[in-house]
């Protein structure tokens, strides 16, 4: 699972630099993670995020507020630094949760973490 997941982040990475930070949970609990970031106190308020339609959520001591989202998605934009959390959802009980930077457009970004996700659905 975890030669998966960093195989996603690095092809992730390598296609869109933009996005600095990656992470994936599983049953609300991170599996993986970039050493850059560390979200096990807030994983759980993330991966709620899409489903609760939630205005803010926080992220590493950051808050984001929710631009767009849905069942499956969430994007935020941070009110200090103006960068984007992104949550995808995986499958029934994984996520994927990656962080760019506030040059990213953030509409275009989250396909590529989408795809991501879609790459580890059989993997998480």
């Amino acid at each position: 699972m975890e030669s998966a997941i960093s195989r996603q982040w690095y092809q992730l990475y390598e296609n869109n630099p933009k996005i600095q930070a990656f992470a994936v949970a599983k049953d609300g609990v991170i599996v993986w993670q970039t050493k850059n970031w560390d979200l096990l106190e807030d994983i759980k308020s993330i991966v709620e995020a899409p489903v609760k339609a939630s205005g803010k959520v926080s992220a590493g001591g950051v808050k984001y507020k929710r631009v767009r989202s849905a069942k499956d998605f969430y994007i935020g934009i941070s009110e200090s630094d103006g960068g984007h959390l992104l949550v995808v959802q995986i499958n029934d009980s994984g996520w994927v949760v990656a962080w760019a930077e506030s040059s990213a457009v953030p509409e275009l970004t989250i396909i590529d973490i989408t795809k991501a996700a879609i790459h580890l659905k059989g993997n998480i």
